[in-house]
């Protein structure tokens, strides 16, 4: 799965297994747009707005590795 940014570019984005528990712990997700981790998500968020970028793509810590977005 690819996501397109803003200019256009695709990326496909994952995180570390270790990241992801910690950010799962502490209720934060990331921005799969710029990497960003936010705070307050739900473990299961889906398309949140970006703090960083303002894109909808922050999704929660669990809904991150359910997606195959963990390494």
């Amino acid at each position: 799965m690819t996501t397109k940014t803003k200019a256009g570019s695709e990326k496909f984005r994952t995180f570390s297994l270790a990241r992801i528990m910690r950010a799962s712990e502490d209720y934060n997700g990331f921005c799969l747009a710029c990497g960003h981790e936010q705070e307050c998500c739900e473990p299961d968020a889906r398309e949140y707005r970006c703090d960083s970028c303002g894109e909808r793509q922050v999704y929660g810590a669990e809904e991150l590795v359910l997606m195959g977005r963990s390494r």
